[in-house]
């Protein structure tokens, strides 16, 4: 009498079986989904690590917002944008400690979109340099009037230290690196000369309207207008090295009148009673 093979239980065909090994997929976990394969990286360099901005977290620009929307809406380009930020945050670390990728911070932009229009720190600050010459050429333009005199001549100084003031920081490396001053001879020379030409149209319309004997010696009118421009270009480093550059405004009429007292030998007795008005409004 055949007798057919026991069917064993279920428990007993789980306590014989061999255990199964799951292979798992090689990769990072997605959070809440099944493994996903990470292609390998390439070999080569090493990849390049994120600029340390700690530093630069107690630079506060407290300025009107210039993010890149609010500047589409008011009108201006990215590379406006760029340049402006960038001369106010050059007017507070100056230019040695100065990064891309503040500027890229102050307006919610990355580095890239920085470097598309401005490839190094160099460019910027030509930029910058640029749009102060472009000032300063549209004052010339408008100072130089029939009735020019003392008190005018005084508010057009004040009016150059100004925007001295709103350039410093790129002012102040360009007038006081040796290396620029070399570099940029050629544009610091036409720049000088455009000034030297303004400046004796200066001296010969005060002297047709009463205020300044004719000065017809070249080289004496040379040494004035070197006198006043040393004044005009360096007064903001001499604050700088004496005060830290903390009372600029207060300042600035100080040394514009120190300006204006190169011409005192010169003055008629009109030219003479205006610069004592200027004076007593000085503190």
């Amino acid at each position: 009498m055949s007798t057919s093979p026991k069917t064993p239980r279920p428990e007993e065909q789980a306590e014989t079986a061999e255990p199964q090994v799951i292979k798992r997929k090689r990769g990072r976990p997605r959070k809440n989904g099944p493994l996903l394969d990470q292609p390998k990286r390439k070999r080569g360099r090493p990849r390049r690590a994120e600029p340390d901005l700690s530093l630069l977290q107690d630079i506060r620009l407290d300025l009107p917002d210039r993010s890149r929307t609010t500047g589409r809406r008011s009108g201006h380009s990215t590379r406006e944008l760029i340049i402006a930020m960038a001369n106010e945050v050059i007017n507070r670390t100056g230019i040695v400690d100065f990064r891309i990728e503040t500027v890229a911070r102050a307006l919610n932009l990355s580095p890239g979109n920085i470097t598309y229009h401005f490839p190094k720190k160099e460019d910027i600050i030509a930029a910058i340099w640029e749009q102060y010459e472009t000032a300063m050429r549209a004052t010339l333009s408008e100072i130089i009037t029939p009735f020019l005199d003392i008190k005018q001549l005084y508010l057009y100084f004040r009016v150059v230290a100004s925007k001295a003031i709103a350039y410093v920081g790129v002012t102040a490396y360009y007038f006081g690196d040796i290396g620029v001053l070399r570099r940029e001879h050629d544009t610091f020379a036409r720049w000088m000369e455009s000034n030297r030409a303004w400046m004796y149209d200066c001296y010969d319309r005060l002297a047709e309207n009463g205020c300044l004997r004719p000065i017809g010696d070249p080289r004496l009118r040379e040494l004035i207008f070197a006198s006043q421009t040393t004044l005009l270009r360096w007064w903001i480093n001499a604050v700088f090295a004496s005060e830290g550059g903390e009372h600029l405004e207060e300042a600035m009429n100080r040394y514009v009148s120190l300006s204006l007292m190169q011409l005192l030998p010169y003055l008629t007795d009109e030219g003479r009673r205006q610069f004592r008005n200027i004076a007593n409004q000085i503190k």
